[in-house]
C-alpha cells in the first residue's frame, strides 16, 4: 500500500463515525457503503481489534475485514463517506448492534434497515459534534426501518436542512409517540411516504407535524396501519401534496382512529387518496368520506 493511499485527507471539523457490531471467530464484515452521484468514499477505518485501512472507493478491498477473534467491537471511520446503506443485507443485519457516533463525515445517505439488534439512537450530546454531521443528508429513506428503537430524539434532524426523503425512514418500529419539532427544520423534504408504515405502538403524535413541510407532495402510506393512532392530521399547510394514498389505511376496523378526517377530497386539483382512510370506521365523518378515499 502506498504512502499517497494511506493519506487521507479530513476537514479540521470532521468526527469520526462509529458503529458497533458483534461477530463471531472468523466472521467477515463488509462496510454498506456506496457512491452517491459523482462522490466516492475515500476514509480511513479501524476495525476495532488492532486492525485497520484506508478505503478510497466504493469497491476497495479494504472495507472489507475478517475478525480472528469473536466479540463486540466499535468501528471508526474518518474521512469522507457519501454513503452508507444496510439496506435490509443479511450478511450485516445481525451484526451490527449499536449506532455510537453518526460523526462529521459528509454523508448524503444513511440507513439502517433491518438492524434489529440497534434499540437506540444516540443523544445529541453523547456524540462529538450532535447531530450536525447530518446537516448534508438528502435522503433518510429506510433510516431506521426494522429496528429495535422505540422513541426518536426530538432533535434528531434539527440540521439536515437538505434533506428531501423520509420515505420508510421508521416503518416497522415500535415507537410509542413522535416527539414535538420533529421535522420543523426539514422545509425541503418532499416526500414522507411510509414513513411511519406499521408502527402499530405509535399512539400519540404533535398536531403541527409537518405544519413546515410546505414542499411536500407525497404522504402515502405515512400512517398506515398505525392502529394505535387516535386521530389524524389535518395537513392544513401542506397544499401542494398530490398523493395522500392509503395514508391512514388499516389493516381491519380495530382500531383507535377518531375524530374528523380532513376534506382533502375537496382540494383542487383533488390529489389522490386510495383507500386513505380504509377501515377507519370511528371517524366521525366517515360516512360522508368519498368512496374511493375509503
Amino acid at each position: 500500500m502506498s504512502i499517497a493511499r494511506r493519506l487521507v485527507p479530513l476537514d479540521e471539523d470532521s468526527a469520526p463515525f462509529r458503529f458497533g457490531v458483534t461477530v463471531s471467530s472468523g466472521q467477515t464484515f463488509t462496510l454498506p457503503i456506496n457512491n452517491y452521484g459523482s462522490l466516492t468514499p475515500n476514509f480511513g477505518v479501524s476495525w476495532g481489534d488492532g486492525g485497520s485501512g484506508t478505503v478510497t472507493s466504493s469497491t476497495d478491498s479494504d472495507r472489507i475485514h475478517t475478525y480472528s477473534t469473536g466479540g463486540t467491537y466499535t468501528i471508526t471511520i474518518s474521512g469522507f463517506m457519501p454513503s452508507f446503506k444496510v439496506a435490509n443485507n443479511a450478511s450485516l443485519t445481525g451484526l451490527i448492534t449499536s449506532i455510537i457516533d453518526f460523526g462529521r463525515v459528509g454523508l448524503r445517505e444513511l440507513d439502517f434497515f433491518g438492524c434489529s439488534n440497534i434499540t437506540s439512537i444516540p443523544s445529541s450530546a453523547s456524540m462529538v459534534v450532535g447531530y450536525e454531521g447530518l446537516n448534508e443528508i438528502i435522503t433518510f429513506g429506510n433510516l431506521m426501518r426494522s429496528t429495535g428503537i422505540t422513541s426518536i430524539p426530538a432533535d434528531l434532524f434539527e440540521y439536515a436542512v437538505k434533506a428531501t426523503t423520509f420515505t420508510d425512514s421508521f416503518s416497522f418500529t415500535n415507537i410509542g409517540s413522535l416527539p414535538n419539532g420533529l421535522f420543523d427544520n426539514n422545509v425541503a423534504a418532499t416526500n414522507f411516504s411510509s414513513c411511519f408504515n406499521n408502527c402499530q405502538s405509535l399512539s400519540s403524535y404533535p398536531s403541527d407535524l409537518f405544519d413546515n413541510n410546505v414542499n411536500v407532495v407525497n404522504f402515502s402510506s405515512t400512517f398506515r396501519n398505525c392502529k394505535s393512532l387516535p386521530n389524524p392530521l389535518q395537513f392544513t399547510f401542506n397544499t401542494v401534496v398530490s398523493v395522500f394514498n392509503n395514508i391512514y389505511n388499516m389493516n381491519n376496523s380495530s382500531n383507535a382512529m377518531s375524530g374528523t378526517a380532513p376534506a382533502l377530497w375537496s382540494r383542487v386539483p383533488e390529489p389522490s387518496g386510495f383507500r386513505a382512510f380504509y377501515n377507519c370506521v370511528g371517524l366521525s365523518n366517515y360516512a360522508s368520506i368519498p368512496a374511493n378515499w375509503k
